[in-house]
């Protein structure tokens, strides 16, 4: 386990780094990602990011507070809606229209719900939307800047380590019947730890994570779904959040230290290693799983037989289509 103080110790440390860090920051505008983005531009000298947002006021609000934090950061808002695949890609695109290379993709976006109920117009459930295809494909349309990166790194907040069972014939999730707030969080999650060691395989020099944060004290616990059970349960399961889990400066700092701890790292990192800290396992496939403790696993028993039977490329080809066919 990582102490919290030796993460603090560690995110300090950037202050020392003087060449700009470019970084683009998705979901960030509450919860765990504005935690943070938030101190990412606190630690950081004269950085260059780039933030994606739905509401334009709230995210000018944000901005604000970022310019408070650092009058030397350059932060920028890009109002797009990234539960639309066409949003992620223009996303992309603007970055890559601005920037030679990128630092930090950092992603956290989410939709949770109960039922599979919501569609967005591209005809993608929308919590699958943000949790997978959104991310992957910022991720594969980035590669060109972030290779070009001195030490990139790629970090998706959902729950890595965590894989589990992925209905291969419902890939997804289109059938109302195979979903459920469970089987819609394990299959998101192992599909993502899978097609990020497919981009790591491909991109050796860029680091990628896939992290698990436990339990956090953030707005989404309200918002769990409509009707009376996401009601009900928003108001059993947000005050033991509000109990229990870390707050979201503290998740900020874990947040931090795995965007940019030379412990998560392909190469020597941005911040070197610190107070003891030694470098952290990869997946078979590549990749840092890190949960909330900043260990990693590699899940082998789970992720072994799937690349063995070939699942990782089925679910390419299938993300693939998805993509062509938007």
């Amino acid at each position: 386990m990582v102490e919290i103080r030796a993460m603090i110790s560690s995110n300090t440390q950037l202050a020392k780094v003087k060449e700009p860090s470019v970084a683009l920051f998705v979901g960030a505008t509450s919860g765990i990602g504005l935690g943070v983005l938030r101190e990412f531009v606190r630690q950081t000298i004269n950085p260059r990011v780039y933030f994606v947002a739905r509401s334009i006021t709230a995210a000018g609000t944000i901005a604000e507070e970022l310019r408070l934090l650092n009058p030397g950061a350059k932060c920028e808002i890009i109002h797009k809606d990234v539960s639309l695949i066409r949003d992620a890609e223009k996303v992309a695109e603007y970055v890559m229209s601005q920037e030679s290379s990128l630092d930090l993709l950092f992603m956290s976006q989410g939709c949770h719900v109960l039922i599979k109920c919501l569609d967005t117009v591209e005809g993608l459930d929308a919590s699958m939307s943000t949790r997978y295809y959104s991310r992957i494909r910022l991720a594969h349309t980035l590669l060109p800047l972030l290779n070009k990166s001195q030490s990139s790194r790629v970090v998706s907040v959902l729950v890595g380590g965590q894989e589990g069972s992925v209905d291969e014939e419902d890939l997804g999730l289109e059938n109302p019947g195979n979903f459920s707030t469970s089987s819609a969080s394990y299959h998101s999650c192992t599909m993502n730890t899978l097609m990020l060691e497919r981009l790591a395989t491909e991109n050796p020099r860029v680091s990628f994570i896939h992290a698990f944060p436990g339990m956090v004290n953030t707005p989404l616990f309200n918002h769990l779904s409509s009707g009376i059970k996401g009601t009900l349960l928003s108001y059993t399961i947000a005050p033991v959040a509000k109990l229990f889990g870390r707050s979201v400066s503290d998740a900020g700092h874990w947040g931090l230290f795995i965007a940019t701890s030379a412990r998560y790292s392909v190469d020597d990192g941005v911040v070197p290693l610190t107070m003891g800290i030694g470098k952290a396992g990869r997946t078979k496939g590549g990749i840092f799983l890190v949960n909330e403790k900043g260990e990693t696993t590699d899940n082998e028993k789970v992720l072994g037989p799937f690349r063995k039977r070939g699942v990782d490329k089925k679910i390419w080809t299938h993300t693939q289509q998805v993509f062509a066919s938007i």
